[in-house]
């Protein structure tokens, strides 16, 4: 069988989507040959039955180009996929669905996040299969839908030694997006705390601004970090690839989310399945993790506290098993392979 997918980028280096280029890496090893189309590509290893094409985005073409060379290729490729499989954007199921009714192709779509619009009810009722990774993470009842997990490489992403070369010191860990909605604030106050207390710690900081708005967002945090006295403490390293994450999550004792996005955040599943401690607010994750790792999200003395009683307690293999089990990338693309191929 063969897959056409459609996503917004195919980059091993992308900060949020870097991901991805692993899991098409899988689907190749499920279907005779697989066909991304993307608004732009970037750097990525691939195997050959995988062929990359981009809309146009990175040449700088129109909007109207991009949306014509789309409908092209769907019809001109029509004789090279039996299914249509759309990443994380509905616009693409709802701008395709007509055109793959009439030529008999069943399309599909991946989303997890807490925002729904318009486009998601439309893709809800023209799609013929949905899959998300939590119950958070596509907010329309439908029995569509398909809970299938966060997908993580947990030969990738897997438990080290390297934590103890760390000596005594607390070393933090935080890795997504600069944005308000992750709460860095509440954060830095509890390592505040911390430092009052003379608890030798650290703090790295993964990722970098998107927007605008994020951009002064992260001019005010490294103020914050100044005016708190932690220059020394801090660290912000921008974007990593992202198959250089587990060696940032296996050196460092625990990660700290307090997202507010509603779904679970990939990130926190990655650090599990790496044996790294993850105390979080999220609202997906406090359903799993050990009321221990669970904080309210907006209390630095909490946050503080829970951060001093980790220490000597080893929640490793309690936290990865949990991964293998309910989010590994081979279970997640083995279940969506069956659901397509309607086994």
């Amino acid at each position: 069988m063969r897959l056409l997918i459609i996503t917004k980028t195919v980059d091993a280096n992308d900060q949020l989507l870097g991901f991805s280029v692993n899991w098409f890496r899988r689907f190749a090893e499920r279907f005779d040959l697989v066909t991304i189309l993307c608004l732009e590509k970037g750097e990525f290893d691939l195997p050959d039955n995988v062929k990359v094409i981009s809309l146009g985005k990175d040449k700088k073409h129109s909007k109207i180009r991009q949306l014509f060379t789309f409908y092209f290729l769907l019809f001109t490729l029509r004789k090279q996929y039996d299914a249509a499989f759309s990443f994380m954007n509905a616009i693409w199921i709802v701008l395709g669905a007509w055109l793959w009714r009439l030529l008999n192709k069943k399309a599909y779509l991946w989303y997890a996040h807490k925002t729904i619009t318009w486009k998601h009810h439309l893709a809800e009722k023209w799609a013929d299969g949905i899959f998300t990774s939590t119950s958070e993470g596509f907010r329309i009842k439908s029995k569509k839908v398909m809970i299938v997990g966060q997908g993580v490489d947990t030969d990738l992403f897997k438990s080290s030694d390297k934590k103890q070369e760390g000596g005594d010191r607390l070393k933090i860990l935080s890795v997504g997006r600069i944005a308000s909605i992750k709460n860095y604030e509440v954060l830095l106050r509890a390592l505040k705390i911390l430092d009052s207390q003379n608890i030798d710690f650290s703090l790295t900081v993964i990722g970098e601004p998107v927007f605008l708005k994020d951009f002064e967002y992260e001019k005010r945090l490294k103020v914050i970090v100044s005016e708190l006295g932690l220059d020394d403490k801090v660290s912000f390293l921008g974007k990593v690839a992202h198959d250089k994450l587990p060696s940032y999550y296996q050196t460092h004792t625990v990660l700290i989310n307090l997202g507010k996005t509603g779904s679970l955040d990939k990130t926190i599943v990655e650090a599990m399945a790496s044996g790294t401690t993850v105390i979080s607010s999220n609202e997906a994750a406090i359903k799993f993790l050990p009321k221990e790792l669970v904080v309210s999200g907006d209390n630095a003395e909490e946050l503080a506290d829970k951060i001093k009683k980790i220490v000597g307690n080893d929640f490793s293999a309690e936290l990865r098993e949990y991964v293998i089990k309910n989010h590994s990338l081979n279970n997640l693309v083995e279940r969506i392979t069956l659901r397509i191929k309607n086994v």
